[in-house]
């Protein structure tokens, strides 16, 4: 208890109080009416209390002399420790003791026997510090003390927390700014971008985050090509936290092309961090531990991911990864965005989708990582082909005249009824696959395909309104 208390009334202390003194008057009532049996005059046998356990009988003595005044003791000695301590209620104790107090008076202690060192730690540069091997223990037991429950015993993070033994800094890996960092804090905020690019865009940019670094077969190279166009325009703009080519941006974005993944790399964790975004805290050090103390941990840390004692590029730059570097190379800059894949790289530019209209029916046509691709919007509730679609799908039509398979796949938004948009989206399929073949394609090249999910978007959006024509060959 504490004056806190009486904020809101007494009441809590004067229960406390009332506990305690009860508690010892109880125990003390326990301990006489247990001592009123006398001990028997001499040569009477002491008489049972009539309790019986497999022949074995409790007699009725009187308790033992010594056991009786160290109870007494006891309770005595519970009674000066409630008077020189807080115990009772608000009451503080006569020897005005608190943890607090004791905590300063133990910092004072250890200050007055390592407070020269740190002091003489604390002005010699971080690069000395980090070859000195009794500043780096001292630095060691201030990590393990405070670092560990985070960046773990081997300062290699955990799912959330970051590794500090590696060379990708998001905040900047030179001994000023991780002392920066140590000192001051970093907030990192992730915004959550399911609800603006709904499912399927979501998992559009998945894709293309995955291409910068893993292999081909671990994304598909179709939404990838897609993603790159989320990546780079709006609404999403994620280039501009990380980067043009997804390098990052020291202070505001992670590298995306170094494999290096704070929150996870699979394509599930990366649609996760991408649809519900994230939030990350270091908390600030400087007031708790002081300058000495900061300088030694920075030291530490930037020993762990500087093995030489030597500067580091990628402590003020981050660099490209290995797929993302050679793509860079083998095609400028200019060009076109950064390449997804390897096919990609070396397929067509794609033509730029046009924006959707938001509530009316439209049609774009592109290629996709080589692959035609037309995509037909609808209006809300609708499933009218738009006016000018055979101008604008023009060599799609040509390919299913030419034997070509043409797959089509609908979708709708996630507003309304489920079962009734299911049924819009395949009534949209239909409309287009009757709009292909008043054009001359034989029904025979023409194939309904019902996607792995039909909700293109979150909310009510165009691109959930939407049907997919590819030309499969």
């Amino acid at each position: 208890m504490n004056s806190t208390s009486q904020f809101t009334s007494s009441f809590w202390s004067y229960y406390i109080i009332a506990i305690v003194v009860l508690s010892f008057i109880g125990l003390a009532w326990l301990l006489l009416s247990q001592n009123q049996v006398k001990a028997p005059p001499k040569g009477e046998e002491v008489k049972t209390m009539g309790h019986s356990w497999d022949g074995i009988e409790e007699y009725n003595n009187p308790l033992p002399r010594w056991w009786f005044y160290m109870f007494i003791a006891t309770m005595v000695a519970g009674v000066v420790y409630l008077l020189v301590y807080p115990g009772l209620g608000d009451f503080k104790g006569f020897a005005g003791w608190t943890s607090k107090n004791q905590y300063e008076k133990e910092v004072e202690a250890a200050n007055k026997q390592y407070g020269e060192l740190y002091a003489k730690f604390g002005k010699m540069p971080v690069e000395q510090l980090a070859k000195d091997p009794q500043a780096q223990r001292i630095g060691q037991n201030l990590f393990n003390t405070y670092c560990i429950q985070c960046h773990g015993s081997d300062a290699k993070g955990s799912k959330g927390f970051p590794n500090l033994t590696d060379t990708d800094w998001l905040w900047g890996g030179t001994p000023e700014k991780i002392s920066e960092t140590i000192s001051k804090s970093r907030v990192g905020v992730m915004a959550a971008w399911g609800p603006t690019l709904g499912e399927e865009r979501v998992k559009d940019v998945a894709n293309y985050v995955l291409s910068l670094s893993k292999p081909e077969e671990q994304y598909d190279p179709v939404r990838a090509q897609r993603g790159a166009a989320v990546f780079h325009n709006p609404p999403a703009n994620c280039y501009t936290c990380h980067g043009d080519k997804g390098q990052g941006v020291q202070g505001t974005g992670p590298n995306l092309t170094d494999d290096v993944w704070l929150w996870g790399g699979s394509q599930k964790a990366i649609i996760d961090t991408i649809t519900n975004g994230h939030h990350n805290q270091m908390p600030a050090w400087q007031n708790f531990l002081g300058n000495d103390k900061v300088h030694l941990l920075t030291a530490y840390v930037w020993g762990l991911s500087h093995p030489d004692g030597k500067a580091l590029p990628t402590d003020s730059t981050n660099a490209l990864g290995a797929k993302a570097a050679a793509a860079a190379k083998a095609a400028p800059a200019a060009s076109q965005p950064a390449a997804v894949s390897a096919s990609a790289a070396s397929a067509p530019a794609a033509a730029p989708a046009a924006t959707p209209a938001e509530d009316k029916a439209d049609v774009t046509y592109d290629t996709q990582a080589g692959t035609q691709v037309a995509t037909f919007f609808f209006a809300t509730g609708k499933s009218d082909v738009a006016a000018n679609a055979a101008s604008v799908v023009g060599d799609v039509i040509a390919a299913g005249k030419e034997g070509k398979k043409l797959v089509i796949s609908g979708y709708t938004d996630s507003t309304g009824n489920a079962a009734a948009n299911a049924e819009l989206s395949k009534k949209r399929a239909q409309a287009v696959q009757a709009f292909f073949e008043k054009q001359g394609v034989k029904a025979a090249n023409i194939e309904l395909r019902k996607p792995e999910s039909t909700t293109g978007a979150q909310g009510n959006n165009a691109e959930g309104r939407r049907v997919e024509v590819k030309v499969a060959g």
